[in-house]
């Protein structure tokens, strides 16, 4: 009998998890949408504030996946004290230009998120980090860099944000990634790291999401 989580049609194939991808997919592309409103003007305002916290709040029980996670997360810590003051609304306008890929248009997701990148497949199982190098670079829901890097150094890790080398263990991309990232230091970096794992030197590129199954 099929589960009541995983129903089947008439081929025994499961379908409820199809649907709840694209009902996922599209409530990204309102998520994305609502910022780009926003932004629109450049700035965020504190009823826009209040708005996009609103908004996340009421969708991300229903989407309980990443980014809605991530950005709930962050919303819920700046809105601890009930108040959203010019520092958290400059650090919301950049969650928001970060799931906009800094573009003033809406733009696919896949374009905009370092899922895109080259990273190892697959992806190293389980990450070791006590006495580990992790490179850090790129844009993270996870929080602020220095939120990433006490996240690491609690398990003992050592992290930094410097280009790789071949004494690196780990490059861990943040999952936000503009379109141009090539041309950007981010991408410097992602490119070093690539050229050192073609020469053999162990290192592992990851991304963020791999990355955080590993921390809390």
């Amino acid at each position: 009998m099929a589960s009541q989580f995983t129903p089947s049609d008439a081929h025994g194939q499961p379908v409820r998890l199809f649907h709840r991808a694209n009902n996922s997919a599209k409530a990204v592309d309102q998520l994305v949408g609502i910022c780009t409103g926003i932004l629109a003007d450049g700035e965020v305002n504190e009823n826009e504030a209040i708005f996009f916290a609103e908004w996340v709040r009421k969708h991300a029980p229903a989407e309980p996946v990443w980014p809605f996670t991530d950005v709930l997360h962050r919303i819920e810590r700046i809105f601890a004290d009930g108040v959203c003051d010019a520092e958290e609304r400059g650090e919301l306008k950049g969650v928001m230009e970060a799931l906009c890929g800094f573009t003033e248009e809406p733009v696919p997701m896949a374009e905009n998120l370092s899922t895109s990148l080259p990273l190892c497949m697959p992806q190293p199982y389980p990450l070791v980090f006590a006495n580990q190098q992790f490179v850090v670079t790129g844009k993270f829901a996870y929080g602020a860099r220095s939120a990433v890097f006490d996240a690491i150094s609690a398990l003992g890790g050592l992290p930094t944000d410097s280009a790789p080398t071949r004494t690196t263990n780990y490059v861990v991309i943040g999952v936000f990634a503009s379109r141009d990232w090539i041309n950007t230091s981010h991408g410097r970096k992602i490119e070093k790291a690539v050229e050192l794992r073609g020469k053999g030197t162990g290192i592992n590129i990851i991304s963020e999401e791999h990355w955080k199954q590993f921390v809390q």
